[in-house]
């Protein structure tokens, strides 16, 4: 009897990989999703722009986002991801560095924009509670919600575009649900 071993997807492998489309590492196995779309990228920008204006006028931290790799996890199977939009406080701030390449601190708020054809949305926020993401966003543009996830709590999800967003990661911050989608 013949056996065949397939050996684990590494971060550093990574680059070798046609350009054009999005890769992710889930407990070592590579994951492939086409490129977001024209609403995908919209939702992103507006959500990284109410995070990025808050934040740096209140001078808490940094907001990152192109979906730029985090290291999940390393061991004993690699788990990264490519986060849509992240918000790193001052503290993790200072872990996090000047450093190139994928990250290996989490964020203190990840947020996600769900797209159609993705899969196992619920996986991926549970493994960045695992990981220590104090708070994680779901933000589904073609349903208009926004469903936020804290380590220990319910989900809360947000339909009406009146809803006032906020944020116990970012004291202060508000915005309503319709901003999300709209300037």
């Amino acid at each position: 009897m013949n056996a065949i071993t397939v050996k684990p997807w590494t971060a550093d492998e990574l680059c070798r990989l046609p350009k054009g489309w999005r890769y992710e590492i889930d407990d070592g196995e590579l994951v492939i999703m086409s490129p977001g779309g024209r609403r995908h990228g919209r939702t992103v920008i507006r959500i990284a722009y109410l995070l990025e204006s808050f934040v740096s006028s209140n001078r808490l931290g940094e907001v990152d986002g192109g979906e730029f790799g985090v290291f999940v996890r390393r061991e004993p199977l690699q788990v990264l991801r490519g986060i849509d939009v992240a918000f790193y406080g001052a503290e993790r701030l200072l872990q996090l560095g000047d450093e190139e390449g994928f990250a290996d601190v989490v964020p203190d708020l990840a947020v996600e924009v769900h797209l159609p054809d993705e899969r196992d949305m619920q996986r991926k926020v549970d493994q960045y509670l695992a990981a220590g993401v104090r708070s994680v966003w779901v933000v589904d543009p073609r349903k208009r919600t926004l469903t936020k996830y804290h380590a220990g709590n319910d989900p809360v999800v947000l339909t009406d575009p009146h809803a006032v967003v906020t944020e116990p990661v970012l004291p202060g911050f508000e915005c309503r649900l319709q901003e999300v989608f709209n300037p």
